[in-house]
């Protein structure tokens, strides 16, 4: 008799696994094994390859945009706050430095956390570099993202020449920059290189590398949200020590836009902006470039990579 009540069970349990086996196939949707986040990804695809093509296309004009607007801004503010403190008694002195570069540290992060969401907030085209190099951003997606920096540059100084005449610009050049009398050249290469090591240090450690490479109990990237608090704090440390020197650049695009409009305005006498110029174009670049290679050399592969 237990004989029988047991094969009676094994027969009843197997037929209702043939039936839940039929209900499966039948309908997937109802397997208790597959989760609905799996099921979303296999029912989402493109259709083709022009809708592919036509969302990158789409990407990268957002990207662009992004940079554009974000670069723009951070010119009319910081570059701004320069132009207008720069007609009172405190121009030059210890507080206009600290205010001055307050402003360049608040706006950066303001911008960053604005637009990092959408094309990483770089509003630096050393950190683009950087980036590259790190193997955070593609080449196209870089050359797309300078290329918005570059414009937005130019039209900030050019809001900037609206708001400012040249009577009112106590900095001769739309806060241009260029190395202080008294400074050497070699000097300010060598602070813009290292200022800008320390700014895509900064970068590349908060918002890029992964801390569950050294601490895996610590499931974050970076340290987040705040990234850009530590980035901002990294761009207004820079400008207190350069200021002085050399009106601190360590942003090649920010210093373009200016002097481009700047020269078209009227440059002041005996200027050497242009001759300067590569100064802020080369060794916030390398500096950059170098911090990007101590990253790469330090970097932990994942089991993906």
């Amino acid at each position: 008799q237990d004989y029988t009540t047991m094969t009676e069970t094994k027969k009843a349990l197997k037929s209702t696994s043939q039936m839940e086996m039929g209900r499966t196939s039948a309908n997937p949707e109802s397997s208790i094994n597959l989760p609905k986040t799996s099921r979303a990804k296999t029912t989402f695809t493109l259709k083709d390859h022009g809708d592919f093509a036509l969302a990158n296309y789409w990407l990268l004009l957002t990207k662009f945009m992004m940079e554009l607007v974000a670069m723009m801004f951070f010119v009319i503010v910081g570059c701004g706050s320069a132009i207008s403190t720069s007609k009172t008694v405190d121009f030059g002195s210890s507080g206009w430095v600290v205010g001055v570069a307050f402003s360049f540290g608040l706006a950066i992060t303001c911008l960053v956390y604005a637009i990092a969401h959408v094309s990483g907030g770089h509003i630096n085209c050393a950190v683009t570099l950087g980036l590259v190099i790190s193997g955070a951003c593609g080449v196209v997606e870089g050359l797309v993202i300078v290329l918005g920096q570059i414009i937005g540059s130019i039209i900030g100084a050019a809001f900037l020449a609206a708001i400012f005449n040249s009577s009112n610009d106590g900095t001769g050049a739309l806060a241009s920059n260029q190395v202080t009398p008294g400074y050497g050249k070699g000097s300010a290469f060598v602070g813009e290189m290292l200022m800008t090591f320390m700014l895509y240090f900064v970068v590349i450690e908060c918002a890029l590398r992964k801390r569950f490479d050294f601490k895996p109990e610590i499931q974050l990237n970076g340290v987040g949200f705040n990234a850009p608090i530590a980035i901002g704090i990294a761009v207004f440390l820079a400008h207190m020590v350069l200021i002085p020197v050399d009106g601190c650049s360590i942003n090649p695009t920010r210093s373009f836009g200016p002097l481009v409009v700047a020269t078209m305005r009227g440059l002041p006498d005996n200027s050497n902006h242009w001759e300067d110029f590569p100064i802020f174009v080369f060794a916030p670049c390398i500096g950059a470039s170098l911090a990007a290679l101590a990253h790469r050399l330090t970097k932990i592969p994942s089991k993906n990579e």
